[in-house]
């Protein structure tokens, strides 16, 4: 029976153990000090051999750059040049740092440094004499091969370099690995030592693998849930790798870049993508090239996200693309269908140039016609009191004349702008159509043959049938110009139903029913670069005095006033169909147009009419008119003197009224002040621009009375004639709301 240990021999024992473990800690410390520093001495030598290359790919990059700038004489190709001069500087510096403790390598690197100077001074000058001379000068500078033996001699100088660290690296190496060697050996006896500590890690380490079976499992499924839905959403989405070759991709990423799905498979590079979904797409290479891309060229760092938009001309679609870089290397390219958006954006800059034109037309509209009716009315007024052969009858029928077209002008301006007052009403398409195509082929002549198709239980349509008739008659009138050889124009109606996907793509469309008219003409049709701009007001392709440039504009703002829609199709050579969609009427039909002639009398009497007019050349000549009809006229030139003289007990039977007026109270409010104190007052407006007053959407309001102005004698005749026939109820309605 062995002996027990006594206290001192224990604590002896104890001891030897320790100093045994300490030595053994001791010695394992050395060896892995020196296996430390053997490694980094290797990676030192590394160190030297990633600087050496980086200044060599440097100074290639500087000579490309200079190159370029020799060439094309563009500064932009400096720029590799300018970012490399501080770059070359500093790795120099680190590169004579890190071989401070090898003179040899320090010899090399100030004959280095001496040459890279040199070679950068040639470079200067070079550029320089490209500035100064042109090519031809930076040519005969650079014939001469110094730059070529220059940067032969760096070459030299680094491959010597090279060479010398790949021989201490070799040395090193094997230096590391007898280190290595004698530590594995103690690294032995220390695990007799780390025994027990293995036993209680082993339990440690069965508690961590179950931890990380668990967080295995958890991504697992995290990354099942990022690929569903990544694969679900409506954008492509490929992820490249960091060489620019592509890794995977979602179901969408082929179908928006027009590729087949059978054209990608994994390692496919960047570059034969973007050319396979050019030339798929039939449009411009969408993207960088890979080596761009991998460097940051064109001014841009390789960790700039960059976005694209392009139009493909196949599918008439827009896509964006969004290129974001990976922090390992690599990029992930997301194609997204801005489509809607963009012509969304277009629709709203549309509609707003639009609107600034129609305000321009609309503002000059009142004054402008106030003028004409001064000289329309006196004109008129004159004309009678000359004998019939006084030669001034030629001059004032030509002052009418000249009159009468600046007032068909301005209306075409207010159609255009939209401000037109309009009596919308049911009309019967079918009807008007037979005597608009008559008119059509006494007006266009014989050498253009006029079609009419109709269709079988067509709609009613909801417009003002005189403005429908002036816009086919303005498309017929640009479609013989467009056909002088002569040709063939075809109207057509049809029902259409313009849906939800209709409306969707085009935003200023309401989903219904609408009555079809479609011109086509044989013509030499339009250039994309003149459809583009058809509608613009003042715009033409006809000679000068051939045309006012408002045909279009006119039908434009007539139709989109009418809450309707027109369409243009037209290729060169081939024609020109426009089709303007009128909203479907839901009342009873209309017999159409109404074209009333002119009475052999021009009707008067002697009612007593209260006219409201600020302007006083208008108001006069008005008045002067109204007197020869045989009415009895008061005249005011605000609303304030208008109540004034009711008040005080002027007989009125009808109010004839300007809507625009000074002093904060407009025609309508007029007549609705005086509509207590004289029951039965019938009232009729004039204006040359409502400004909302009396027109709402640009139509009447119901039971309202408009003539616009400027107006000849015939129609104010005629239109008081009319509205002192109306029942006197009737009458006290006509007091719209402003």
């Amino acid at each position: 029976m062995p002996a027990k240990l006594t206290p001192r021999a224990h604590r002896l024992a104890l001891a030897s153990m320790a100093g045994l473990v300490g030595i053994t800690g001791a010695l394992l410390w050395r060896e892995f000090d020196s296996t430390r520093a053997a490694a980094a001495w290797v990676q030192h030598t590394y160190a030297v051999l990633d600087a050496s290359r980086r200044l060599q790919l440097l100074l290639w990059e500087a000579e490309t750059g200079q190159r370029g700038f020799l060439l094309t004489g563009r500064e932009d190709y400096l720029r590799p040049y300018e970012d490399a001069l501080g770059q070359i500087t500093l790795l120099q510096g680190d590169l004579r740092r890190l071989t401070a403790d090898n003179p040899t390598q320090q010899e090399r690197m100030l004959t280095l440094a001496a040459t890279i100077q040199r070679r950068l001074e040639v470079m200067a000058q070079a550029i320089r004499l490209r500035r100064d001379l042109g090519l031809e000068g930076a040519q005969q500078f650079v014939q001469g091969d110094l730059g070529r033996v220059l940067m032969g001699s760096i070459e030299s100088i680094l491959s010597e370099l090279e060479s010398g660290e790949n021989r201490l690296l070799t040395q090193r190496i094997r230096e590391s690995e007898a280190t290595q060697l004698r530590a594995r050996w103690l690294a032995v006896a220390g695990t007799l030592l780390s025994i027990g500590l293995l036993l209680l890690a082993g339990r440690l380490l069965g508690l961590a693998r179950q931890r990380l079976a668990n967080a295995e499992a958890a991504q697992r499924t995290l990354a099942q849930q990022l690929a569903t839905s990544i694969d679900s959403i409506s954008q492509g989405i490929g992820v490249f790798d960091a060489e620019g070759l592509l890794q995977r991709w979602n179901p969408c990423f082929p179908v928006l870049l027009a590729l087949p799905e059978a054209a990608l498979r994994p390692g496919l590079p960047y570059a034969e993508v973007a050319a396979r979904a050019a030339e798929a797409a039939r449009t411009e290479a969408f993207l960088e090239t890979t080596a761009q891309i991998r460097h940051g060229r064109g001014g841009r760092s390789p960790r700039e996200p960059v976005v694209y938009e392009r139009h493909r001309a196949t599918d008439d679609r827009s896509l964006e693309f969004h290129r974001t870089p990976m922090p390992e290397g690599g990029f992930v390219l997301t194609a997204t269908d801005v489509t809607e958006r963009v012509r969304s954006a277009a629709t709203a800059r549309d509609a707003q140039r639009m609107q600034a034109m129609g305000q321009l037309t609309g503002g000059i509209a009142h004054d402008f016609n106030n003028l004409l009716a001064v000289i329309l009315g006196n004109l008129e007024l004159i004309r009678p009191k000359l004998d019939p052969g006084s030669p001034l009858l030629v001059r004032i029928d030509r002052a009418i004349w000249g009159a009468r077209r600046g007032a068909a002008l301005t209306q075409q301006l207010l159609a255009f702008a939209r401000k037109q007052p309009l009596a919308p009403a049911p009309i019967n398409v079918s009807a008007l159509l037979p005597d608009m195509a008559n008119l059509l082929r006494r007006t266009l002549g014989a050498h253009i043959e006029v079609r009419v198709v109709d269709a079988a239980g067509l709609w009613p349509a909801m417009a003002d049938a005189t403005q429908v008739e002036s816009a086919l008659l303005n498309l017929a009138l640009n479609a013989r110009d467009a056909m002088p050889e002569g040709g063939r124009l075809t109207i057509e109606a049809a029902n259409k139903v313009l849906d939800a996907d209709y409306a969707a793509r085009h935003a200023e469309v309401t989903p219904g029913d609408y009555v079809m008219l479609a011109v086509s003409d044989t013509g030499c049709g339009m250039p994309p670069e003149v459809l583009a701009r058809v509608f613009e007001p003042f715009f033409t392709t006809k000679e000068p005095g051939k045309g006012t440039g408002l045909g279009l504009a006119m039908v434009f703002g007539f139709v989109k006033q009418s809450g309707g829609h027109v369409k243009v199709y037209s290729e060169p050579g081939e024609g020109t169909t426009v089709r303007i969609y009128l909203p479907r009427a839901i009342a009873g039909l209309t017999a159409g147009a109404l074209h009333p002639v002119a009475p052999a009398a021009l009707p008067g009497g002697n009612a007593a009419v209260l006219l409201l007019e600020d302007d006083a050349r208008v108001r006069e000549v008005t008045a002067a008119m109204l007197r020869e009809l045989g009415y009895g006229v008061q005249e005011a030139g605000d609303g304030a003197e208008a109540l004034r003289l009711v008040e005080a007990g002027a007989p009125i039977d009808l109010l004839l009224a300007d809507i625009v007026l000074p002093g904060g109270m407009k025609g309508n409010e007029v007549a609705r002040r005086l509509a207590p104190l004289r029951p039965g007052l019938r009232v009729l407006f004039m204006s040359g621009y409502t400004e909302n007053a009396i027109v709402h959407h640009g139509r009447l309001d119901d039971g309202v009375h408009l003539i616009g102005k400027p107006f000849t004698r015939e129609q104010l005749a005629l239109k008081i004639a009319e509205v002192l026939r109306r029942p006197a109820a009737s009458a006290q309605t006509a007091t719209p709301e402003g």
